[in-house]
């Protein structure tokens, strides 16, 4: 009953309010990647798979050195089983800095 009646409206809540701000922030600041990518981590949590994977790529666009969309991708590439595009986000990310993609497909022979 609680996750149902109370928890889950206020999550809804929650996360429209930060998808409103993160709208208006880019209507400001429309080259801004950490907004794209903020929006597209809201989008994937909301289940809005296409829109998380074209905002994640906007914000690879506006910053090639941010390493963030690139293991988000990775981890929407390898649920849908895409492991050849999952490892390049992995690999790209590892080389902006984060490790954290190719640790985790590393620990699961099948991917590779």
């Amino acid at each position: 009953m609680w996750r149902r009646e109370v928890i889950q409206p206020a999550l809804e809540s929650d996360i429209e309010a930060a998808v409103a701000e993160q709208r208006a922030f880019l209507e400001r600041d429309p080259e801004n990647p950490r907004a794209h990518f903020a929006l597209g981590t809201l989008s994937h949590f909301r289940g809005e798979t296409d829109a998380a994977v074209a905002l994640f790529l906007r914000a690879i666009e506006l910053d090639p050195a941010y390493a963030a969309p690139h293991v988000s991708l990775g981890h929407i590439y390898a649920v849908e089983r895409r492991y050849d595009e999952a490892w390049k986000h992995a690999r790209e990310a590892e080389r902006l800095g984060d490790r954290s993609l190719v640790e985790q497909l590393e620990r699961y022979p099948s991917v590779k």
